[in-house]
């Protein structure tokens, strides 16, 4: 018996360390390889004193617009100006991929007697991943940033087909061979 266990045991742990790479577009285990690219299609602008555009659905969208449970991704730069700025069709490299966790957590106050019955809040989390890119005609340009909040117990980080529906044709992901 001590020996089926053990065969069974053996039998387990080298199965389950797959080093199989995944390449299913819906799978949020698929991971963009540096040396793909990203192809912005269209003038976009980055209004005066913000960092960043968002994407939701195929749309470019403003923040107070989005909706931070669905997945949206948003291109950001390195330079804030106090006047808009366009930012021109070219088409970026992807030299780095991180995935990362961000956290947000608010205050509630629980009806008691006792003054220190409080909760920080129900947390959700971000699964984000950061594509860092590059582009000589557009070399302020720093990251694509795709995310969707959730509980921290459901949440995952976004397949390669949520991130495409995100950009829609705004967009053009082309991943490395």
């Amino acid at each position: 018996m001590k020996y089926i266990n053990l065969a069974i045991l053996f039998l387990l742990t080298i199965t389950s360390c797959s080093n199989e790479v995944i390449k299913d577009e819906d799978s949020y285990l698929y991971s963009v390889p540096p040396g793909s690219t990203l192809t912005l299609n269209q003038n976009i602008t980055i209004r005066a004193n913000l960092g960043r555009t968002f994407f939701q659905n195929g749309e470019v969208i403003v923040e107070s617009s989005l909706n931070i449970y669905y997945p949206h991704c948003s291109l950001t730069v390195n330079t804030i100006l106090d006047k808009d700025r366009v930012i021109s069709p070219t088409t970026f490299s992807i030299h780095k991929v991180i995935d990362d966790e961000e956290y947000a957590q608010g205050y509630i106050q629980f009806a008691s007697n006792d003054i220190s019955v409080s909760s920080r809040g129900p947390l959700i989390t971000g699964l984000v991943t950061y594509y860092f890119l590059s582009s000589s005609m557009e070399p302020d340009v720093r990251t694509l940033e795709c995310i969707q909040w959730d509980s921290l117990y459901e949440n995952r980080h976004l397949s390669i087909r949520e991130i495409r529906r995100s950009l829609g044709d705004i967009l053009t992901l082309k991943i490395a061979d």
